[in-house]
């Protein structure tokens, strides 16, 4: 009978909620909660929990549903019978709707919509029963468990059963209570938080903003007490929201587009007007992404390269580091250009791909020792790093080879600055292979398997080598070297990417994922036109050479 008081006291009545503004909910954003293996701010449970259930990040979330993330999760536990009937779930996987019968002409649905479906839930029955045969998923039935997951969070929101924010006094390892256990008498201090979280509900649905205030900072004061020798320092929940709120990768590539776009068009005009203002703003955004990293490292006391998300966020910073670096010593523009329209490009796909999440969570074992993680990845990122840059600049050569094949003193130059790209890029992704070696050797005890992604590493490596030694010996010259870097590339994305994502196989199976192959099937369908067409231009260019004039 109390806990169903209890249940019904947090979930209120399903009204339309009102608009909270950012200071009214602010203490409620650093509550911390016990999820996904780690503790986190309440606040960035919430935005990792509105882009699971809505396919967008937090800010199209808020276009759509006009609630801040943290609001969102109070929302649900006050009006749950309002959000079960929302149209906010995103289903756009063809093959799911397919296998579990769900309409084909829609891709959001309510999750009264989706548990009460019948083919719906026929389907995800198989696929528990292939789980608890432990046979392997198929990439339909991976979507299905996902979603089913998916709508499990958003049933443990509404009941409470999901907001794990009451610590286990003396045991840093155990389970959080939630707000569900609050009738439970082995819950600490359940009287007091019981009452404080029952005020924060009905000074919501009363639209009283500065009792939902008071309510808030009594409860989050009120949970740090509880066990202050677990409960994560004030300083450390604040880091986390304001860096969820800061987003400094989307500042960043504000920056370097707006740097990129000077730089461009310092070119034609001859100004140094814009050429100086270029760079200033890609030392901007350089600034920014290494911020971003900085504040990522902080908050998971880890390199920033543990996931699919963070290393393209660090190829970005990488690629402009070395470009940087290059100006020093060239002072030609290019470099910078050429990474900044690279950086844009990298941190817009990581701020809006599905398959690039953003969310930190726990290291598994393998990866718990950071010396050899940041030896070891940090070299690696690194050389893919340069190997983007290299690309990009192989990009311009080609399009000097298209648009200006007259300018042959400034095609000479841009080889050059290609070819020293590519041997950062070699030099280490070589280390950073050898230190693989040795790191498989600590953790596997052996130092080279076989494993995809070694043998695939260590194909893209050979590949670089041959380019460079063509290169060296006078075999290709600066048209192969241009091609050579976007084929070179290719062999790149296939041992970042490909090994992870379509292969999925191997040991480095912690790095696996799925989907994304729309995306990267574009690229590579875009860069093998661009290689046939570079092609035909150059044969149509010699044809032209070696032809005779016609006599007069």
């Amino acid at each position: 009978m109390m806990r169903s008081l209890l249940i019904l006291s947090l979930l209120g009545l399903s009204l339309p909620s009102p608009l909270l503004a950012g200071s009214e909910v602010a203490p409620l954003r650093r509550i911390a909660i016990q999820s996904g293996g780690r503790i986190k701010p309440l606040d960035t449970f919430a935005r990792e929990t509105a882009r699971r259930v809505t396919g967008a990040k937090p800010f199209g979330f808020e276009s759509v549903q006009r609630l801040e993330p943290t609001e969102w999760v109070l929302s649900m536990v006050a009006s749950p019978d309002r959000w079960r009937g929302e149209p906010i779930v995103k289903v756009t996987h063809a093959g799911l709707r397919g296998a579990a019968g769900l309409p084909a002409d829609k891709d959001h649905y309510s999750f009264e919509e989706l548990v009460s479906h019948q083919g719906f839930m026929g389907a995800v029955e198989e696929v528990h029963g292939k789980l608890r045969a432990d046979e392997e998923l198929d990439p339909v039935e991976s979507e299905l468990a996902n979603l089913y997951d998916t709508l499990s969070v958003m049933n443990g929101i509404m009941s409470g059963e999901a907001l794990r924010i009451i610590p286990h006094p003396g045991d840093p390892k155990a389970t959080w209570y939630s707000i569900a256990d609050l009738n439970d008498p082995q819950v600490p201090q359940a009287q007091r938080i019981r009452a404080l979280v029952s005020a924060l509900v009905t000074a919501y649905d009363a639209g009283d903003l500065p009792a939902v205030q008071t309510a808030s900072a009594g409860l989050a004061s009120r949970l740090a007490n509880v066990a202050p020798e677990i409960y994560p320092p004030e300083k450390d929940l604040a880091r986390e929201v304001h860096y969820n709120r800061a987003k400094p990768f989307r500042t960043a590539w504000l920056l370097y587009l707006l740097g990129f776009l000077a730089l461009i068009a310092s070119f034609p005009l001859a100004s140094k007007g814009f050429a100086r203002a270029g760079m200033a703003l890609v030392v901007g955004g350089f600034l920014m992404n290494g911020y971003g990293m900085l504040l990522r490292i902080l908050i998971s006391g880890r390199p920033p390269v543990t996931n699919m998300y963070e290393t393209v966020i660090f190829v970005a910073w990488g690629g402009v580091l070395f470009a940087l670096i290059f100006e020093l010593v060239y002072k030609a523009r290019y470099f910078a250009a050429t990474a900044a329209g690279l950086a844009t490009l990298c941190l817009i796909l990581a701020d809006n791909v599905p398959i690039l999440d953003g969310a930190i969570a726990p290291l598994v074992p393998v990866l718990r020792d950071n010396m050899w993680l940041t030896i070891h990845v940090l070299t690696i990122t690194l050389g893919y790093a340069a190997f983007t840059l290299a690309m990009g600049l192989g990009h311009v050569n080609l399009g000097l080879y298209f648009f200006a094949p007259g300018k042959a003193g400034l095609l000479k130059s841009l080889s050059l600055f290609l070819y020293r790209a590519l041997q950062v890029g070699t030099l280490f992704l070589a280390v950073g292979t050898l230190l693989g070696g040795v790191w498989a050797s600590y953790s596997w005890g052996r130092f080279w398997g076989w494993d995809p992604k070694e043998t695939w590493a260590l194909i893209a490596l050979l590949g670089y080598l041959a380019i460079l030694h063509g290169r060296f010996v006078g075999w290709i010259r600066d048209f192969g070297l241009a091609v050579g870097s976007i084929l070179g590339y290719l062999l790149v994305l296939m041992a970042w990417y490909g090994v992870n994502f379509v292969l999925g196989t191997g040991l480095h199976s912690y790095g696996f994922g799925s989907g994304g192959y729309t995306y990267i099937g574009g690229f590579v369908a875009f860069e093998a036109a661009v290689i046939v067409a570079a092609l035909l231009r150059r044969r149509a260019e010699l044809h032209k050479q070696l032809s005779p004039e016609p006599a007069r």
